[in-house]
């Protein structure tokens, strides 16, 4: 469209990584996430702190809706720590 500035959105690795170790533990929809325990988190093969911090994240994407934004590297505005406009 004539006049518009538009930025291409960058897909967040680090969370699409964490999906993918979510989905082949059997945590594949919604609600299996959201139904998720620390213990389940931990006990997910080779997890580290820092896929520890993005699962929660997913969470609360899911939780609000916002996946697809968590994936499209808005995890600020998910999350809640980006400044309002």
């Amino acid at each position: 469209m004539k006049g518009r500035n538009y930025i291409m959105a960058q897909i967040n690795n680090k969370a699409v990584r964490s999906l993918s170790k979510l989905m082949e533990a059997g945590f594949d929809s919604e609600k299996a996430v959201m139904a998720m325990t620390m213990d389940d988190i931990l006990a997910l093969p080779g997890i580290s702190v820092a896929e520890i911090g993005m699962i929660n994240k997913i969470q609360k994407a899911v939780k609000a809706n916002k996946v697809i934004t968590l994936l499209c590297g808005g995890a600020e505005e998910v999350t809640g720590t980006a400044d309002s406009k």
